[in-house]
């Protein structure tokens, strides 16, 4: 296929050479139903006509607000059809922070999941006094303007099919299509400013460096207002015919699933671990038999990856039979490889799930570089690297470590921010990434964030994210935060893994009602220093943990201790928490 250099090209190029093929699909009444390229052509096309009679033109700045579903989907193609710009914002953020991106974007149109994140949009629109029209995507609630309202205003319109293909021609490769706001682990969220360019470079690149097809069925449950399921999970599969089903929720996600048997998916590490989790506790949980396969099998993980996701050893194949096939149906039987992205992926985590010939590819990219930068290839994947750089993609190391990168992915700046936008990007047009890392030929590594290095009194520096990932691979620390600038040592808040915690308890006789109460039992403060002591076992002298403390509850979103893609805010931590890291100086 030609490439195209702008998002409505490539939308009508992917529905004119895929025709009757299924695009996209999502619930109805409990049932996957399709929406073929043909029948996308003709709902975006009406999707623009609404938006049309909305006042959206080209540069008008939209807000989409939602979980992910066919109507995102519809009115992200729509508008950029329009050569307007899309502004997603992360459907868990409070109204305080809703105010600040619509105000800094500009946003002037909003469209709302449902009518609960579209009255936390108008509260958020009300107390700037901004004149921002949100317009609800679901149903059609009394006193709100709905989708559903807006499309039929916009079939008596005279804006056909012809009118809106022409309108789509206008749109340039170098136009503004998107301005998508980082978490902001430290300070306010940043507006990158992306390109038709750059995200169409990212899906012909990726397609060229990835065996991805027509014949790939992809699963949407990460959030679309997230750069990286965006651009690889919602451009790049249309982009080469393939097929997008949307999770009707986390809490439906397993059977989900299963129901679409994905061929690829996107995902982080923190679902993988989560998934784990439950798959070692359901053999946990089995008889005793049962239970001395899986673990027989899981002790080969690490060799089967070497022998490229063969089963190894005696009864290896009869092993796989009867425990792996039962694990990758869990995933609906077909799945080709997982795409890991947004932190790095745990050694273990490869392992544990390479012991089930289940693959996982790990990327990286950042939202100033359109999501992508390097990924991994099935026939050559380094788990613990982070692939290999794309086509088309630049990336050198600094005297310091830092990662640079450039090429024709990277933002144009950050909307309203020129200070920052000259600190990330230099005059030869080196994007500065933040990340420590090396490189050896194409293939990069990512080692920390240069930001959190921790310098010890005795001037050593220490990466804390291996080290967090160290502790993490313990069954029992769902989370772990390193500290240790200007101290003698290194020490740790642990976050326990509570549902492995409470069974540990019980198995001990003791109590496991509370959580505050279980981490004070001796009996749990040993089985901590044990795991702590098996970590530093695997790491430098100078970077093992000397002391640490347990904290009673989980790391959330809600509680303010995770970003929307679950990065652990360290200064919030270091707030909430200074009274133990205090005990722990």
């Amino acid at each position: 296929m030609t490439e195209q250099q702008t998002l409505p090209a490539l939308l009508l190029e992917s529905c004119r050479h895929w025709g009757s093929k299924p695009a996209l699909w999502h619930r109805v009444k409990r049932e996957f139903q399709p929406v073929t390229y043909d029948e996308l052509l003709r709902r975006v096309h009406g999707t623009a006509a609404g938006l049309a009679t909305c006042g959206v033109k080209a540069g008008t700045k939209v807000a989409v607000m939602s979980e992910n579903c066919l109507e995102w989907a519809l009115v992200d193609w729509a508008a950029l059809s329009m050569g307007a710009v899309v502004v997603p914002l992360y459907p868990t953020l409070m109204p305080a922070q809703i105010a600040y991106i619509l105000k800094d974007s500009g946003a002037t149109v909003a469209f709302a999941g449902d009518l609960k994140l579209a009255k936390r949009m108008e509260e958020a629109v009300q107390e700037e006094g901004l004149e921002t029209l949100v317009i609800v995507m679901g149903g059609n609630p009394d006193g709100h303007l709905s989708l559903n309202r807006i499309l039929e205003d916009g079939k008596s319109t005279a804006f056909s099919m012809d009118t809106w293909r022409e309108g789509c021609r206008l749109v340039r490769p170098d136009d503004l299509a998107t301005i998508i706001y980082t978490s902001g682990t430290t300070g306010e969220p940043k507006g990158a400013m992306l390109t038709h360019r750059a995200l169409t470079f990212v899906c012909y690149a990726v397609t060229a460096a990835l065996p991805i097809d027509q014949n790939d069925r992809f699963l949407s449950f990460l959030p679309l207002s997230h750069v990286y399921e965006r651009t690889a999970g919602h451009f790049l599969p249309i982009s080469c015919g393939a097929e997008i089903y949307y999770a009707q929720s986390l809490r439906t996600l397993m059977q989900d699933i299963i129901s679409a048997r994905p061929t690829v998916m996107l995902t982080v590490p923190r679902f993988l671990d989560s998934v784990r989790n439950k798959i070692t506790s359901a053999a946990e949980d089995s008889p005793g038999f049962k239970k001395r396969l899986f673990h027989a099998l899981l002790k080969r993980g690490r060799d089967r990856l070497k022998n490229d996701f063969r089963p190894v050893g005696m009864f290896g194949g009869l092993l796989d039979r009867l425990v792996g096939r039962r694990v990758r149906e869990r995933f609906g039987g077909e799945l080709r490889f997982f795409a890991s992205g947004g932190a790095a992926l745990p050694p273990d985590l490869a392992e544990f799930y390479g012991a089930f010939g289940i693959l996982i590819l790990q990327g990286y990219g950042l939202t100033e570089t359109s999501a992508v930068v390097s990924i991994n290839h099935p026939a050559r994947s380094r788990y613990d690297s982070v692939g290999e750089v794309v086509r088309g993609v630049e990336v050198r190391i600094a005297d310091d470590g830092e990662i640079l990168t450039r090429g024709p992915a990277i933002m144009t700046g950050y909307h309203s921010k020129p200070e920052e936008t000259k600190e990330a990007l230099d005059e030869e047009g080196w994007f500065h990434t933040g990340d420590i890392g090396r490189m050896e030929g194409k293939r990069l590594w990512i080692t920390d964030r240069k930001k959190d290095i921790i310098v010890l009194a005795n001037g050593k520096n220490v990466a804390p994210a291996g080290v967090e990932a160290c502790l993490k691979s313990s069954h029992y620390i769902e989370e772990a935060l390193v500290i240790g600038d200007g101290m003698e040592y290194i020490a740790a808040l642990i976050v326990p893994m509570f549902e492995s915690l409470k069974r540990f308890c019980q198995e001990q006789g003791l109590d496991a009602s509370h959580q505050g109460e279980m981490i004070e039992y001796p009996e749990v403060k040993e089985l901590f220093r044990q795991e702590v002591h098996k970590a530093n076992a695997t790491i430098p002298d100078y970077e093992r943990v000397k002391r640490h403390c347990l904290v009673p509850e989980r790391w959330t979103q809600q509680t303010g201790e995770l970003t929307p893609t679950l990065k652990v805010k360290r200064a919030v931590i270091h707030g909430k928490y200074a009274g133990l890291i205090a005990s722990l100086q």
